[in-house]
């Protein structure tokens, strides 16, 4: 299977663009020395939440222009594929061969938000950590920290690790070119010397609201964590950066790190796939809900390096090979990695078959992350559009749910 980056070079690539016009017609411009738009065929597939729901063949008209076809009733986030194929082989191609597509957004998706269901979580104090009960669920929060060192339901440990703030991202091959390890250092292990500055438990509504604040010394930054529990079992965590000095550098991700059980190594998700995507290489990614192993969603590139993450993702699953057990939903687009390793194995580490399996899964929940690369790969910087300031304020969240669905 080709890596990532062909799939993107194919769509940069292509020699037709669709560009809406009005909400009623599509727009091509034909990119071709030699060819017109008429040797082509056209066809398109309503996506519902992530899903294709209606497809079918479209006529090019007078003035390059694709009809745009009747909508599906009752959808929440609503998208055309629209596709340009070859009408007959040829030396290099099949017939029906994709020489252009394109995602076109109708409807936005509508993110969640914690509200009260109606029932009750309570929680009790010890002088390491907050306690909170509700429904099947227990979870810890350690005041120490201001990590989830403990989710268990049913008497079931769903962590392997705490769920904690973590800013590194391992360089691939472009940014250990680029001085990538040299300029953001600072970033790496910064979430180990935090210092928990307050904080204060409270019911509200029937939901338990947990806020720590916390400084970044080495990195000179305040971070406020705020996790709400609803009488389900459901939690929701939040987390916010704030600089509090000049000149931090750019930062690698915005996001959080937990461990999980490995079982848990079969993955669902609606946001851009199939194949590995970043926010400077994510155009040939469509919005879908898309499902895999979790070997086939990491990349394997020759030499280890950061790889797998998908973005502007609405939710995420993971499951064991008899059903889905944990949801996470963004409250805001998410990126995400999931690795059967950690970060520190894919040092120093020059082939593929040296990064070994642990018995956990390594997942990252991010609100952004830093692009793949420069316009070269021997030294040039990620572009500005796609990195991340440090000197920037930032706010993001989640919602986690155990599920317990075979289907």
């Amino acid at each position: 299977m080709p890596h990532p980056h062909y799939y993107e070079v194919q769509k940069v690539y292509q020699y037709i663009k669709f560009e809406k016009k009005g909400t009623r017609q599509i727009k091509l411009t034909n990119g071709y020395a030699f060819s017109d738009l008429d040797e082509f065929d056209y066809s398109y597939e309503w996506i519902c939440n992530g899903k294709a729901v209606r497809n079918g063949d479209l006529h090019l008209s007078e003035g390059n222009l694709l009809e745009v076809p009747s909508r599906p009733d009752k959808c929440g986030e609503l998208c055309l594929n629209v596709y340009a194929t070859l009408k007959e082989s040829t030396t290099w191609a099949e017939k029906g061969f994709k020489v252009a597509k394109e995602q076109l957004t109708y409807h936005d998706y509508e993110f969640p938000q914690l509200k009260d269901d109606g029932g009750k979580a309570t929680f009790k104090e010890t002088p390491e950590a907050v306690e909170i009960i509700a429904a099947d669920a227990l979870f810890t929060i350690e005041k120490g920290t201001g990590a989830l060192v403990s989710w268990r339901v049913k008497g079931e440990e769903l962590l392997h690790s705490a769920l904690e703030p973590y800013f590194w991202k391992p360089a691939n091959d472009i940014q250990v070119r680029n001085g990538y390890n040299e300029r953001l250092r600072a970033w790496k292990n910064a979430e180990q010397k935090r210092i928990v500055k307050a904080y204060q438990a409270t019911v509200n509504d029937g939901m338990v609201i947990v806020d720590a604040s916390l400084s970044l010394p080495r990195i000179g930054a305040g971070y406020h964590l705020r996790y709400t529990v609803d009488g389900k079992g459901r939690i929701q965590v939040e987390a916010t950066y704030q600089p509090e000095k000049e000149d931090i550098p750019l930062m690698p991700k915005f996001g959080m790190r937990m461990r999980m059980p490995s079982a848990l190594n079969r993955i669902a998700w609606y946001g851009r796939g199939k194949f590995e995507n970043y926010p400077d290489r994510k155009s040939a990614a469509f919005l879908g809900v898309y499902e895999c192993g979790i070997h086939e969603f990491i990349t394997n590139y020759i030499v280890p390096q950061d790889n797998a993450n998908r973005c502007d993702t609405r939710w995420f699953m993971l499951g064991d090979s008899e059903r889905w057990k944990i949801q996470v939903k963004g409250l805001q687009p998410l990126c995400f990695r999931i690795w059967p390793y950690g970060e520190e194995d894919l040092e120093g580490k020059e082939h593929a078959h040296e990064l070994p399996e642990r018995d956990f899964i390594n997942l990252n929940i991010d609100s952004n992350i830093h692009g793949v690369g420069g316009n070269d790969g021997w030294g040039a910087q990620t572009m500005k559009p796609y990195t991340i300031d440090g000197n920037r304020s930032y706010r993001y969240g989640f919602i986690m749910e155990y599920m317990d669905k075979t289907e």
